[in-house]
């Protein structure tokens, strides 16, 4: 058959509508959307997950397993790029999106299986292979697959408030997906080996099952998902210099306000993810306190989420976000009123999941924002590039807080071998009390002065106007 796969699975692309700003229908929307779980599915598991695994199950040193993500972070920065440039440069009938996640589906669910069939080949043979497959997976096919799914949100419609809505589901499905995976995978992992007798034989088999289930959603985005978005006439055939892409990127104002929340967000989340183990276990003297205070974070940030088809329109971007950052300043400072009071560190919780669920909701729109704007200043759309350099920002947020967190907790002597505060050093506990306590403040108050300077809720329809008719194109500007 001409064309082979992509043209057998593209049938539901005939009569699509190809409205630039169209009100994109309720199943394309989903099967975008699932698509986020289908790539959380395989990425927790070959992030998190996989650390215990290399160490508990097939005896790699937490040293080494260290060194291996420290210098794979490196290549992963270079791979976002040139994946972006990649993206930017493609021309085939299937979309420049769209056609990378069908050409990547499988090969990335056969990338993850890897990861888990190490063989026994000693300790230096299982480190060498530990980075072979982690790098395949990490750096070339995930990177491969998730950049062209980022971009792919801002290609369905021009429509803004559509993708505030697209953004919206996305992250909710994709915050879901985390918490299910997370909280049901080790124990079905330890059942199928009680089944099996063979401990190694059962994450290849879970892993197995999760990647069957991701491939067959993928495909779906494939096939229902449809880029209706298409660069400037004179542009369309084009490949943009990548200097110029470069330049016409990080000279756009709204995408360094989107990087630079992203960045402060990630520093975020890895010292909250991080420090609440230990302020569990050594301040509020539960380490299974864990999951009651993430939970209640993470289920009114889904709520929150929920709420913004509904307040965006009214309130804006920039106006929610600075709310949601005031709202997390209050709900640290509410803590420090008693620092050991679980009842008053769950309300506290409860506020920063409210609190953070405006910006973590458009955290996908915000570079769709920047995208119509560069190309309102430019003439030039730069989706890959743009979207490339978001996840390399959330990359190198995530590699230096946590490199800098474990600087600063091996200064003060922090031993995570003892298992009670009176066991660590006073310095150990008072960088553990002032990570969790302390920091975060200083970051929702970076984030509320970089949410500050955007500006574009205000002029977003003019700019619009102006650009379309440049276009020659006459829709109406949502």
């Amino acid at each position: 058959m001409k064309g082979g796969i992509a043209e057998l699975l593209n049938f539901k692309q005939k009569n699509k509508n190809m409205d630039e700003f169209i009100k994109v229908p309720v199943s394309e929307k989903l099967a975008y959307c699932f698509g986020d779980p289908a790539l959380t599915l395989m990425y927790t598991m070959t992030s998190t997950l996989l650390i215990y695994f290399y160490t508990n199950v097939v005896g790699i040193s937490a040293g080494a397993v260290g060194m291996i993500m420290l210098i794979s972070r490196i290549f992963d920065g270079f791979s976002d790029v040139a994946m972006g440039t990649i993206i930017d440069r493609t021309h085939s009938k299937y979309g420049k999106a769209r056609i990378w996640i069908l050409r990547l589906a499988v090969p990335y669910a056969l990338a993850a299986v890897l990861l888990f069939t190490m063989p026994d080949v000693g300790n230096l043979g299982k480190i060498l292979y530990a980075f072979v497959t982690y790098n395949l997976m990490n750096t070339v096919v995930y990177t491969a697959i998730s950049q062209p799914f980022h971009a792919l949100g801002s290609l369905m419609t021009r429509d803004r408030r559509d993708r505030d809505t697209i953004s919206n589901i996305r992250m909710m499905l994709s915050i879901t997906a985390s918490m299910i995976i997370t909280a049901f995978t080790l124990p079905l992992i330890n059942y199928v080996a009680d089944i099996t007798g063979k401990e190694q034989l059962s994450w290849i088999l879970v892993t197995s099952g999760y990647a069957i289930v991701s491939v067959f959603v993928l495909l779906n985005t494939y096939s229902t998902c449809t880029e209706r978005v298409q660069a400037a006439p004179q542009t369309k055939k084009e490949n943009i210099p990548f200097w110029t892409s470069f330049k016409i990127t990080f000279t756009n104002r709204y995408f360094l306000i989107a990087l630079g929340l992203m960045i402060t967000y990630t520093a975020y989340q890895v010292i909250i993810g991080t420090d609440l183990t230990y302020y569990c276990q050594y301040v509020l003297g539960d380490a299974n306190l864990v999951m009651p205070l993430s939970s209640a974070e993470k289920v009114c940030t889904i709520i929150g989420i929920a709420l913004l088809p509904k307040l965006l329109p009214r309130y804006g971007k920039r106006n929610l976000i600075c709310f949601g950052c005031a709202l997390g300043v209050v709900g640290q400072l509410l803590f420090l009123l008693n620092i050991t009071s679980v009842p008053l560190g769950v309300v506290s919780c409860i506020i920063r999941g409210f609190g953070i669920a405006p910006f973590y909701g458009v955290q996908y729109s915000l570079p769709g924002d920047a995208i119509e704007y560069g190309h309102w200043k430019h003439g030039l759309r730069v989706e890959g590039l743009m979207f490339s350099s978001m996840s390399m920002g959330q990359k190198a947020g995530s590699g230096f807080t946590s490199a800098i967190m474990g600087g600063i907790l091996s200064m003060a002597a922090f031993d995570g071998l003892k298992a009670t505060a009176a066991e660590q050093t006073i310095e150990a506990i008072a960088t553990i009390k002032a990570f969790y306590l302390y920091v975060p403040i200083a970051l929702w108050v970076i984030m509320f002065l970089i949410a500050a300077c955007y500006k574009l809720d205000k002029t977003y329809d003019k700019m619009m106007r102006e650009l379309l008719a440049r276009e020659g194109k006459g829709a109406e500007v949502h």
